[in-house]
């Protein structure tokens, strides 16, 4: 149920069981089970079609509060269960990539040192080029970019998507020839995923209204919120490309909206897969068993997101 739980509370979120199929690494018929055995259940119809899309029910909305509540619980008991049992001592450098930096790291390291209160992580910001265990200089563990989300060091997986301040447009489309566009080009590969999506739907990014381009998504979410609380601006839409955990929380939180650009909503979104590694010439270091400690938190950490 838990499992089936988590289909549905991102089939609700997304509205798109391809996505939906994706993000969680299974088929869309096999989403489409898992909401249908679930409807059967609950003995209440979940979804509705309107159009081309799927829409939440008024008994899939109330659904969706209390299966995040559960979920939740779910993440916060897995993760407490494992450390509890391996407390760990010690320090070590790990590298982290700027694109879940922002977002996801803090939440990350918050959560291993009030578990393992006696270990200290120092970090730094890595490149895409630095992120390979033979030429990781100091850090005793790094996450990089991973081609194969199979793999079982996989730490996180994240998705590109676009978002506007939630004050502008109400259906939630948007005509990207018609949208002035906050660029975030905080990374070369961010970058890449954008205009690769862009290309696909056959847009050149020259030709579209960029109202400002920031170098870091911190600046990029700012001048987001920003934008949203004025009265007289807020009327044109503005949107972004983000990385959904660089604004999760102010997802759920009703400030900025993922929304669908028409152009774009049939092409498959930009998604990474990030592994968590030690690096090779500190796998003898009399801290290994920390650095072991710490990959397998890792993997229970984001397994529970």
């Amino acid at each position: 149920m838990d499992f089936r739980l988590q289909v549905f509370a991102d089939a609700a979120r997304t509205l798109n069981f391809s996505r939906t199929a994706q993000n969680l690494g299974i088929s869309q018929p096999s989403v489409s089970t898992h909401i249908k055995l679930l409807e059967e259940d609950l003995k209440v119809k979940l979804f509705i079609r309107q159009g081309r899309r799927f829409v939440l029910t008024y008994a899939g909305e109330l659904l969706l509060q209390k299966a995040e509540k559960i979920l939740s619980i779910y993440k916060e008991m897995n993760q407490e269960a494992s450390l509890l049992s391996n407390i760990s001592e010690g320090e070590f450098t790990l590298g982290i990539p700027r694109a879940i930096y922002y977002g996801v790291f803090p939440n990350f390291v918050a959560d291993w040192c009030r578990l393992s209160p006696k270990s200290t992580i120092h970090h730094r910001i890595i490149d895409l080029k630095e992120q390979n265990p033979d030429i990781a200089g100091n850090l005793d563990a790094f996450i990089t970019l991973s081609l194969d989300p199979g793999k079982d060091n996989i730490f996180f997986s994240d998705t590109l998507i676009a978002v506007t301040p939630s004050k502008i447009k109400e259906d939630g489309y948007y005509d990207i020839a018609e949208t002035k566009l906050l660029m975030y080009e905080g990374d070369p590969e961010t970058s890449a995923d954008i205009s690769a999506r862009m290309s696909a739907a056959l847009l050149n990014p020259s030709t579209l209204k960029v109202a400002a381009t920031m170098k870091d998504p911190v600046s990029a979410i700012k001048f987001l919120i920003e934008y949203g609380k004025g009265s007289a601006t807020a009327s044109s839409p503005l949107v972004s490309f983000l990385w959904k955990s660089q604004v999760s929380t102010l997802l759920k939180e009703g400030v900025l909206r993922q929304i669908s650009l028409t152009e774009m909503e049939d092409i498959p979104v930009p998604r990474r897969h990030y592994a968590i590694f030690l690096a090779k010439n500190k796998k003898g270091s009399k801290e290994a068993a920390l650095k072991d400690n710490f990959i397998s938190f890792a993997q229970g950490w984001a397994s529970s997101l």
